[in-house]
């Protein structure tokens, strides 16, 4: 799983692959930015 942060408004999805847009604020998807995947 990747962690992909919204510069936008923040929001932070856990997915697979890089979603649409961001489900928080609607934001398109370039402004999804790959964070490092969570290690637990």
């Amino acid at each position: 799983m990747a962690v992909f942060k919204c510069a936008v408004c923040g929001a932070v999805v856990e997915a697979r692959c890089k979603p649409g847009k961001c489900k928080n604020c609607g934001a398109e998807k370039d402004k999804l930015v790959k964070e490092e995947t969570l290690k637990k």
